[in-house]
């Protein structure tokens, strides 16, 4: 059996209370960035309302992304941990991937949170493919930025697009920096020098259980790591045994079938639970379960 990872969605801190939803966050992020004409977010993709947001400020208002960025930190860092995230914590896995920004996975771990430093193989200001952090035996990486590091946060489909560029240049053909150069991924898998040292590396070796995570096509990086990692099945390049599973509310499976074609294709398993009267405690709840009794 693989070693178990989770990647955690930001829908688990919507949980107790919609204060701090992603939704709300937004509404405040108009009103911090003093947009005066009328924008809305209805039937656009969220990477590029947030590049309509930043560039009317920016126009109008001379607001730097920067200022944006640190507004953001500022807010999510007022999250709490829930009873999710507690019970996520001390399930099996000890290592965690999150597209969330805030540190209420660490919270759950230690009130100090001041201590927490960035331990990846290089400390990264603006992308995210070796940012984790380490508290007790617990690996945590923030695939889209951190709280702790305003520009890291990962939004706009500049950020996107750049994120995506660094992550194939990482997997295909191999990276260099001062540290250290990277060979193709491929290469460091069949030659057993695989070392961990980003997130994408369990996505070729580790089983993957995700949930909380909407997973919309503007996850293009995601989506390509997951087409990629099927190519290279396909053609034999390497030996892919791990096996990744999506959790998402049974209620939503007809209007999501189109994403569920593309993870049935991509060898992806989705797992329909029930949630009843948007009840996010109980479902989540289900799915740990789930995971618990079905390793």
């Amino acid at each position: 059996m693989n070693e178990k990872v989770f990647l955690v969605g930001n829908d688990i801190n919507n949980i107790l209370s919609e204060e701090y939803s992603w939704e709300r966050l937004l509404t405040d992020l108009v009103k911090h960035a003093k947009i005066k004409t009328e924008i809305s977010s209805d039937n656009k993709p969220f990477p590029l309302f947030y590049e309509e947001i930043f560039l009317e400020s920016a126009r109008i208002n001379q607001i730097k992304e920067s200022n944006l960025k640190s507004y953001i930190a500022k807010k999510i860092a007022l999250l709490k941990p829930n009873e999710i995230h507690k019970k996520i914590v001390y399930s099996e896995p000890k290592i965690f991937l999150t597209t969330n920004y805030d540190l209420t996975l660490e919270k759950v771990l230690t009130s100090d949170t001041e201590q927490i430093k960035n331990m990846g193989f290089i400390d990264e200001s603006l992308y995210n493919i070796f940012r984790k952090y380490e508290v007790e035996d617990y690996c945590l990486w923030h695939i889209h930025g951190s709280q702790l590091t305003p520009r890291s946060i990962t939004l706009g489909y500049e950020h996107y697009g750049g994120y995506l560029q660094q992550m194939r240049n990482y997997v295909v053909t191999g990276s260099n920096y001062k540290k250290k150069n990277f060979k193709p991924l491929i290469e460091r898998i069949n030659n057993n020098e695989l070392k961990y040292e980003s997130w994408v590396d369990y996505f070729f070796t580790h089983d993957i259980d995700i949930f909380g995570l909407k997973l919309d096509f503007v996850e293009m990086h995601l989506w390509w790591l997951l087409t990629y990692r099927s190519r290279v099945k396909i053609n034999k390049k390497i030996q892919v045994e791990n096996k990744i599973r999506y959790f998402y509310p049974k209620k939503f499976k007809t209007n999501s079938e189109h994403k569920l074609q593309l993870f049935k294709v991509n060898e992806v398993e989705t797992i329909p639970i029930d949630m009843i009267d948007n009840d996010r405690l109980s479902y989540y709840n289900k799915v740990l379960n789930y995971i618990d009794e079905h390793p």
